[in-house]
């Protein structure tokens, strides 16, 4: 692994609560809420141990880059490259958006663990022939995200660190 690529609502941060804004496109509603979002527990300690072991990060999300750049500033979140909605023709779950982040990270889609919440994160990994991760903890359809089969699935952040920290250890 040499890289991991996280999806941002429902993944990296606890934002169900303003998921109606940010559906119907009430983005000054939304940023205005950014400080009620919470980063999930232990979230800065993947972050921390990844980048001090030199694996890039990358954020791909379906939200417009304005607000994926306020929620990571709030966390104080450093990220070698973030693919948001307008930076591609075509979205999840294509796997354009991913391509585009192995692409601007320099490396290779198979040195790349890609992690998030949703089906389509999983279809749009797994078609860029990315390592497909299911982050259960926030997802909001458990059921369909373990249908769409990714390769590994984690039930907390907790279980997906020691998944990182072994992978890191014995690599």
């Amino acid at each position: 692994m040499r890289a991991i690529i996280f999806d941002l609502d429902q993944t990296l941060v606890d934002s169900q609560h303003i998921e109606h804004l940010r559906r119907s496109r009430q983005w000054s509603i939304a940023y205005q809420k950014i400080p009620t979002i919470l980063a999930y527990d232990g979230i800065n300690e993947i972050l921390s141990v990844t980048r001090d072991n030199g694996i890039k990060l990358a954020i791909v999300s379906s939200s417009p880059s304005s607000y994926v750049r306020r929620v990571v500033r709030h966390f104080g979140w450093l990220f070698d490259c973030t693919v948001c909605y307008h930076d591609t023709n075509q979205h999840k779950p294509h796997p354009a958006p991913f391509i585009e982040a192995v692409n601007r990270l320099k490396i290779a889609a198979g040195d790349c663990w890609a992690i998030g919440d949703t089906p389509e994160d999983i279809i749009a990994a797994r078609a860029a022939g990315m390592y497909a991760v299911a982050a259960l903890w926030g997802s909001l359809d458990r059921g369909s995200l373990k249908d769409a089969k990714p390769d590994s699935i984690f039930e907390t952040v907790t279980s997906f660190y020691k998944a990182i920290y072994d992978c890191l250890l014995y690599n």
